[in-house]
C-alpha cells in the first residue's frame, strides 16, 4: 500500500468517525416545538404559582409563548351533572391563547373495565364537546397482556374524533416486552418519566439505559418531573429534551399532590423552555457526508492508480 493511500485511508476513517459521532448528536428541537405538559389538578381560581393566584390564567398567559396542554381533572375522572361554568371559562380562555386542554381518565395499569374508562370519556365529551382536545390515560402499563386493552380505548377515541390526542402515561420508558410498533400503536403520546427530581427512582438515573425511545419524533414523548429545586431547572429541561421528550414539565411541588399549583418558578421554566437554543437542524452531518463523499471518490482514484 502507497504512502498516499495510507493516508487517504487513515483520513477517511478519521472523518467517518466524526461523522458518525456529529450524526449521533441529540439536537434540540425547533424554536416552539418543545411544549409544556401541565397536571392541572387545581380548580380555576386557585395554583397559581406556588399557590398563589389562578393557574389556569397563568396557563393561558404561557400558551402565547410555547405550545402548553393542561391536564384537566376534576375529581380523578369527571363530575356528574352539567358542565362547570368555571372550567368552561378556564378552558375557552386557554384555548383562545392557543393552548389545548385534555382529560383525564384513570385506567389501573389496565384493570379498569373499558366500558368503565369509556363511559367517562363520553362524560366528558358531552359536558366540555370541543373545548377539550383529548385524553390523558393514567396509570398506564402497555404489557402483552393489556396491549389489546389500550389499543381497544386507542381505537374507541380516534373513533370518537380523529383529532383528539391520546396520550398515555405510563411514568417510565420499558416497553414491557412489547415491541416498539405495538407499544407505539397504543397512545399519540407517551410520559415515559414521572417522579421526583432525584432519588432511586429520580429523574437524575432516568433513562436508566433504555433508548429506544431516541429512534422516534420527540412529539410521542414527554417528561413530568417534580420536587425539583429552582438550581436544578435549567438542567432538567435540557436533560428532558436531550433525551427526546417534546413536551415537559417541571415543579418544586412536592408531597401528596405536587400538581395542586404550579411551581413557584413558573414564568422562568416557560422562558427557558420558549427560549431552547435552535441550531441549524442538519447543517453539520451534511457537511461531514458532503466532505466523506468526496474524500471516498479520492481515496477510490488513488487506490486505482496503485
Amino acid at each position: 500500500m502507497s504512502h498516499a493511500n495510507s493516508s487517504a485511508r487513515s483520513l477517511l476513517l478519521s472523518l467517518t468517525f466524526a461523522v458518525a459521532v456529529t450524526l449521533q448528536l441529540s439536537t434540540p428541537c425547533l424554536a416552539g416545538s418543545v411544549g409544556i405538559i401541565v397536571p392541572a389538578y387545581f380548580y380555576p381560581g386557585t395554583g397559581g404559582p406556588g399557590g398563589v393566584g389562578d393557574g389556569w390564567a397563568a396557563m393561558a398567559a404561557a400558551a402565547a409563548q410555547v405550545p402548553l396542554t393542561a391536564i384537566f381533572d376534576p375529581d380523578s375522572g369527571p363530575l356528574p351533572g352539567p358542565p362547570d361554568p368555571n372550567y368552561v371559562n378556564a378552558m375557552t380562555n386557554l384555548e383562545n391563547a392557543s393552548g389545548k386542554a385534555v382529560a383525564y381518565v384513570y385506567t389501573g395499569y389496565g384493570s379498569t373495565p373499558l366500558a368503565t374508562v369509556e363511559s367517562e370519556i363520553s362524560t366528558y365529551v358531552t359536558q366540555y364537546g370541543s373545548l377539550i382536545n383529548g385524553f390523558f390515560l393514567d396509570a398506564m402499563q402497555v404489557a402483552p397482556a393489556t396491549l389489546s386493552y389500550y389499543q381497544s380505548l386507542d381505537s374507541y377515541i380516534q373513533g370518537l374524533n380523529t383529532a383528539y390526542t391520546v396520550i398515555g402515561n405510563p411514568g417510565q420508558p420499558n416497553l414491557n416486552l412489547v415491541s416498539p410498533t405495538d407499544y407505539l400503536s397504543t397512545a399519540n403520546v407517551f410520559n415515559i418519566f414521572e417522579g421526583p427530581n432525584s432519588g432511586a427512582s429520580g429523574f437524575n438515573n432516568y433513562p436508566g439505559g433504555v433508548n429506544w425511545f431516541q429512534s422516534y419524533p420527540s412529539d410521542r414523548f414527554s417528561n413530568i418531573i417534580y420536587d425539583v429545586p429552582s438550581s436544578a431547572l435549567l438542567a432538567d429541561i435540557g436533560k428532558a429534551a436531550q433525551l427526546d421528550a417534546g413536551q415537559v414539565y417541571i415543579t418544586d411541588q412536592a408531597g401528596g399532590n405536587p400538581y395542586a399549583s404550579l411551581p413557584s418558578y413558573w414564568d422562568q421554566e416557560v422562558s427557558a423552555i420558549a427560549s431552547l437554543p435552535v441550531p441549524e437542524p442538519s447543517t453539520l452531518p451534511m457537511l461531514g457526508v458532503g466532505a466523506l463523499v468526496a474524500l471516498r471518490v479520492v481515496a477510490a482514484k488513488r487506490q486505482n492508480r496503485a
